[in-house]
């Protein structure tokens, strides 16, 4: 059982298993563990029969590939198979699968719920890094190399849970992989050894004839050092904030990471925590030919709980139509302007789309759309860079907005829902700003009046904790309560805050999130992460969804519509925009100052190419490709020799005449290439004599020993055996042989006789002199013609 490496093989799919826990912190519950455990079952079982059947590292990999993909195939495409085989039917189902896992981890804050398709995404992923690691801990014998793919499926989690991991995580992993790596470490050592040094307890072990248990001994020591070390280390020194790779799993309440790229908004904003330092990525740009322009909205969120927003099940028909209905609840009779909004190299995540409202027609450029029925929301089927909406400007007039409030006995329904952790503080206030008779819209703009001037709120991305009552006692009230008696917030707690208050007089609200209009220069505007913003949008009967602005002017350079302020005399203008005969504003544009915050803009993807070639300035188009041709071109340097190596030696074993002739070449080219390693048998030497010299110099013994015998026997055998003996091939002993050899040798060495082997060199000296032939026979034959033209 030597060949198939089964303590090796078991230590491999131990420390692909270990790496793997971390994982139970992203996904709940942890149902995926007992398939990805078989899968890891099933690499490990079939390296070590593939190793017992061939030496060639592709073809054990590749055995181990198929039983990943068989294995997967039945736990998880039942229905699919034709006779237990994959089919193209299951290609798909897969495909669907892996759809729904991106999702799951785009939308959903680490813990993440175990889906159908993270159990199959986890399974794939992680039976792909246990073939990595046995490829190079197993057959190429390097654990240390194959410390990079553990590292990488660990840090997948470390980076991901949005909070550091429990040590034990690491400490499992490390100590798996040392485990690994001491291992391979000591028949490296009991290679070279041949002292006998002291044990660590100061005398001669019996049994430590070659002095390996004293350097064990030591190597334990180090390897228990260097964990603790890194585990206390981290605790002591600077580090900086949590980031994260994966869109959707980083975005836990404690994370604050991003990288300019492709961005989204998440669907759940918790007000307890506030994500400080937004991305500057540029979201989209856009031009408009209206005079004023409004945000532009991504999503709404209805459902209010426990300090989050969540959005109600969206309800989306996706197609290519170009038209859209005004929404059903606007009168015709309500006074508006169309405009158009041109959009350029956005780059927001689908099904996301930044988008103005009501629209009343679209051009995506082919890509499938679709308008949820319920919110009016606008979503992709995949991104859109390009697109273009047009949309209605609406002003309503006073009659129009001079609506009863919804009695307290008629309120039902999610827009009408009051927080109950802070109802109480919420009615009071109501009653303090609206009086009974109000109406709908001089509720508003007293909640609205409140909010944004006259309340005494200040704005800031840093949220109290807490807040000391009238008797100076701590209280650690629920996030709404916190804000209304902090009066300290950004643009979630002032739309949240604008919410409740609004239902709580009466008029159904909701939470719109999206992008304020961004700065504007030379006719384009361009939105940034930065410019992400949250507001609320109070009901009104006979024209829909009308948005309001409670957040400071002086923090976020926000634009109250006029509809939301009172009305002012003839001719006088309205504190933060000029009216119009139709009721509307025209508000200056946001300048560069127009910044806008919302803790859970997250970034998804890494940076463009345009921030690369930003970079390069005017060397973007020369300097990268001339690199690029300079790498081409040094890459096909660095395997001219080694292929012409290959190629010599399979010309050789192809024009060899029988079995005894491919042996003979095999055994020379063995002895070709340890020559290249530097173990060089004196001339003149028999294969014994050979073989002999190969045990001292590279320190050969057990299966490696064994190998070099049968290649002995095999080369005498087809020098010495009389006609019709059966000549045994030695090519798959030469090899281990050869990688023995080779494992016993420096890095440099290894590396000269990699990229510099003598076949390969002789092939081209061959082939150069083959060269100057050709060209030199042409004047030869014209020198002899002359010659013999003159006698």
């Amino acid at each position: 059982m030597s060949r198939a490496r089964v303590p090796e093989s078991l230590l491999a799919a131990a420390a692909t298993a270990v790496v793997a826990w971390p994982l139970t912190t992203l996904f709940t519950p942890s149902t995926w563990i007992r398939p990805t455990i078989a899968v890891i079952a099933v690499v490990a079982v079939v390296g070590m029969l593939a190793r017992l059947v061939t030496g060639s590292a592709v073809v054990v990999a590749l055995a181990q590939a198929v039983g990943v993909v068989l294995a997967t195939s039945w736990m998880h495409g039942r229905g699919h198979l034709w006779h237990g085989l994959p089919t193209m039917d299951l290609v798909f189902a897969f495909n669907n699968l892996l759809v729904d896992a991106r999702e799951t981890i785009q939308n959903f804050a680490a813990p993440a719920p175990t889906t159908r398709g993270i159990i199959l995404g986890v399974g794939l992923a992680i039976g792909l890094a246990g073939i990595l690691v046995d490829h190079l801990a197993v057959m190429r014998r390097s654990p240390a190399m194959a410390g990079l793919p553990l590292l990488t499926a660990f840090l997948i989690s470390a980076s991901n849970s949005g909070e550091s991991l429990h040590p034990i995580y690491f400490l499992a992993a490390g100590g798996v992989w040392l485990l690994l790596l001491g291992r391979q470490g000591v028949a490296s050592l009991r290679r070279w050894s041949t002292t006998v040094p002291l044990s660590t307890a100061g005398r001669r072990r019996s049994d430590d004839t070659d002095g390996t248990y004293g350097y064990a001994a030591v190597g334990r020591t180090l390897a228990v050092a260097g964990l603790l070390t890194a585990v206390v280390l981290p605790v002591v020194i600077p580090h900086f904030p949590t980031r994260y790779l994966i869109d959707g799993l980083g975005r836990s309440v404690n994370a604050t990471g991003f990288s300019d790229g492709r961005i989204g908004l998440t669907s759940t904003l918790d007000l307890a925590k506030s994500l400080a330092d937004p991305s500057k990525a540029p979201v989209l740009s856009y031009t408009s030919n209206a005079a004023s322009t409004a945000p532009l909205r991504v999503g709404v969120l209805s459902t209010y709980a426990n300090g989050t927003w969540t959005p109600e099940r969206a309800r989306v028909r996706f197609d290519s139509r170009t038209t859209v209905t005004p929404p059903p609840e606007l009168d015709p009779a309500v006074p508006r302007e169309t405009y158009r909004i041109a959009v350029e190299d956005s780059r927001i995540e689908a099904p996301q789309v930044a988008a103005p409202t009501p629209l009343v027609a679209a051009d995506l450029d082919g890509v499938a759309w679709g308008v949820d029925r319920t919110t009016s929301v606008v979503e992709v089927a995949r991104s859109a860079t390009s697109y273009s909406f047009s949309y209605l400007s609406l002003h309503p007039s006073e009659a129009t907005l001079d609506q009863p409030r919804i009695a307290p006995q008629s309120r039902a329904g999610s827009d009408l829902a009051v927080d109950p952790a802070s109802e109480r503080l919420v009615g009071r206030l109501v009653d303090q700003l609206v009086p009974a008779s109000a109406s709908r819209i001089d509720a508003a703009r007293a909640i609205q009046r409140y909010l944004r001037t006259d309340g005494g709120f200040a704005y800031s991305l840093k949220l109290p904790q807490s807040f000391r009552n009238a008797k100076g006692q701590v209280e650690h009230p629920d996030p709404i309560s916190l804000f209304l008696q902090t009066k300290v917030g950004y643009c979630v707690q002032f739309a949240t805050a604008m919410v409740m208050m609004a239902r709580e007089s009466g008029i159904p609200a909701r939470m719109a999130i999206g992008f304020l209009p961004g700065a504007l220069s030379q006719g384009t505007y361009t939105v940034r992460a930065s410019d992400a913003h949250a507001w609320p949008e109070l009901y009104f009967e006979g024209v829909g969804w009308l948005r309001f602005e409670p957040t400071p002017a002086s923090s976020q350079s926000t634009v109250a519509p006029a509809y939301s302020l009172p009305p002012t005399l003839p001719g006088a203008p309205t504190p933060s925009s000029t009216a119009t005969a139709g009721g509307g504003s025209t508000a200056k544009p946001t300048g560069p100052s127009n910044r806008g915050e919302l803790g859970t803009v997250d970034s998804t993807t890494g940076s463009s190419a345009s921030g690369l070639a930003g970079w390069l300035g005017p060397w973007a188009g020369t300097g990268v490709a001339g690199l690029l041709i300079a790498l081409l071109v040094g890459l096909l340097g660095a395997l001219a020799v080694p292929l012409a190596a290959r190629s010599r030696l399979r010309r050789r074993l192809r024009h060899a005449t029988d079995e005894a002739s491919r042996v003979e070449v095999e055994w020379q080219a063995m002895v070709e290439r340890i020559g290249d390693l530097g173990v060089v048998p004196p001339r003149g030497s028999t294969p014994r004599q050979v073989g002999r010299y190969y045990r001292h110099e590279a320190y050969l013994e057990g299966a490696e020993s064994q190998a070099l015998q049968r290649v002995v026997d095999g080369v005498e055998r087809s020098r010495y055996a009389p006609p019709g003996t059966t000549i045994t091939d030695i090519r798959a002993d030469t090899h281990e042989v050869m990688k023995a050899v080779s494992g016993v040798r420096r890095r440099k060495d290894r590396l000269r006789a990699a990229l510099w082997p003598t076949d390969g060199l002789t092939e081209w000296q061959e082939r150069r002199d083959r060269f100057a032939r050709v060209i030199r026979m042409p004047w030869e034959r014209l020198s002899s013609w002359r010659s013999d033209s003159r006698r």
